[in-house]
């Protein structure tokens, strides 16, 4: 996950499926699975472009999903 532009100081907060399944560590599909299941909220501004991820939603998805084995 890098910057749109190598000048660009801003970060990227916004991602698409293959970035966050990148981000997560598995699939596009298992993205998509999550987000048909409601796990993840995405924003698609039109119908027909792309679908976008918050990152801060999925730092939240690997928060609460974390497990701890004693």
């Amino acid at each position: 996950m890098g910057n749109s532009g190598k000048n660009n100081p801003i970060p990227r907060r916004m991602v698409r499926i293959r970035q966050a399944a990148c981000y997560l560590s598995m699939s596009p599909w298992k993205v998509r699975q999550l987000i048909a299941t409601g796990v993840l909220p995405f924003l698609q501004p039109e119908p027909g472009s792309p679908i976008l991820l918050d990152i801060r939603d999925l730092d939240k998805y690997v928060e609460t999903n974390k497990h701890i084995t004693l």
